[in-house]
């Protein structure tokens, strides 16, 4: 039985109780509005905190705690989620009960996140001055590494090109090299001080467990009262009459051509299984339009396919081409949207899009990954704790019209093309 407690205001722990797995997985969510001045802060502290801490002081002081635990794995991590910024604390150890002798790895484990936390590795209200210097630069080269991963450079582009309306939406969840140079030892403590007393917290526990256990050992935790947050989850960006382009030339040895489309469709508000239907359908299945028509037949493209973001009302189509094809892909691209939108689609390609999303779901149910994460989805979304047999019945009673509908929903707002310098030559 699921187990739900208000630890403190704002602060709630889930305990879902399963014999799945022979591991527990604990993971803390520290949840607030997203805001450009932050993004940057929050997932240094992510790389900073994850390395050493007062008690651990080393990376080995750390991984042979870690090591001591049967192999525990901890990790921190930075993602969005429409307006919100989530900066996600995930340990996962092995379940005392498939360990010999009285082990008391739980236990342990929760008291390993509670000192790392809340006993950093700071000096004077700073971060270690070794480890902030390290961990900044660490940073700055993975940012500068995003430049010659030409697709995620891309997307990136996309995404800035498209959310012109927002500072927030435009910067990476990862953040960006211009906010990291100011960030200091001490900002960065500050900063943390008021993320640990003001974020929403939801944690989560998965596996073979007693939940008032787990309730009386996190209640340990210093999370204090904070003021509710009334954030508009889902980010609408109003739709714009006319396209915006940009092409960048840059050496590459594939050009990429992405596409952003706005939807006015919100993780599961009506219309929600219609639309994840027309954009498996466009390019969000192995069988889709994009992959049949634009890589197979046409072979115009290394790779085409969409992407549905129900936290922003988004739908991106990424593409590898040739630079020279560009015209062509974009009509084609152009084509089997319209295709969609017609309805011209086979009740074949229908069937096996509803029967690829099934399986997606019902593959995810295997991952202790998975449920914690729709875990913190379903109290983001209420609308989205739906049972297994429900998503399964609410995506098949989808219709080819409802699908046609939805589909005609999806507007173009955004072309960018990165192509190497040699383009049309």
């Amino acid at each position: 039985m699921v187990t739900k407690k208000e630890l403190a205001n704002g602060v709630t722990l889930t305990v879902l109780p399963t014999t799945q797995f022979k591991t527990t997985r604990i993971v803390l969510n520290f949840i607030a509005p997203l805001a450009a001045a932050t993004i940057t802060q929050r997932s240094l502290l992510a790389s900073l905190l994850e390395t050493n801490s007062q008690d651990y002081p080393t990376q080995a002081d750390l991984a042979a705690k870690l090591s001591a635990l049967y192999g525990a794995n901890f990790g921190i991590s930075v993602s969005k989620r429409g307006n919100v910024h989530v900066f996600s604390v995930v340990m996962t150890v092995v379940n005392d009960k498939f360990l010999p002798g009285a082990t008391t790895v739980l236990t342990e484990g929760l008291a390993f996140l509670k000192q790392v936390l809340w006993r950093p590795n700071v000096t004077a209200s700073r971060f270690d001055a070794a480890t902030f210097n390290r961990e900044k630069t660490n940073m700055q080269a993975y940012l500068a590494s995003v430049y010659d991963n030409k697709q995620a450079y891309a997307s990136l582009q996309l995404q800035e090109l498209y959310f012109k309306n927002s500072t927030a939406q435009r910067v990476p969840s990862f953040g960006n090299e211009a906010d990291l140079q100011a960030i200091t030892a001490s900002s960065l403590y500050t900063y943390y001080q008021q993320m640990l007393a003001q974020d929403q917290v939801a944690i989560t526990v998965l596996g073979d467990v007693d939940a008032e256990q787990v309730t009386a050992l996190l209640t340990d935790l210093p999370l204090t009262a904070r003021t509710a947050d009334t954030t508009d989850l889902f980010y609408q960006q109003p739709a714009i009459s006319s396209v915006v382009e940009k092409t960048d030339i840059q050496p590459t040895n594939q050009a990429k051509l992405n596409l952003a489309y706005q939807v006015p469709t919100y993780y599961y508000q009506p219309n929600y299984y219609a639309l994840l239907m027309a954009n498996g359908i466009f390019g969000g299945s192995p069988m889709s339009l994009l992959f049949t028509n634009v890589r197979e037949r046409a072979s115009l493209a290394y790779y085409a396919s969409s992407s549905y973001d129900a936290f922003r009302g988004l739908i991106t189509v990424q593409t590898g081409i040739d630079a020279a094809n560009v015209a062509q892909v974009k009509q084609i691209i152009a084509t089997q949207l319209a295709t969609l939108q017609a309805g011209e689609f086979s009740n074949e390609l229908l069937a096996q899009t509803k029967a690829t999303l099934k399986n997606q779901y019902i593959t995810g149910l295997d991952s202790a990954g998975y449920l914690t994460s729709q875990e913190l989805v379903q109290q983001l979304v209420p609308a989205s704790a739906v049972a297994t047999e429900e998503f399964i019945a609410q995506l098949t009673a989808v219709t080819k019209e409802q699908i046609v509908a939805a589909a005609q929903t999806i507007k173009l707002q955004a072309v960018y093309f990165l192509s190497s310098q040699e383009a049309g030559k």
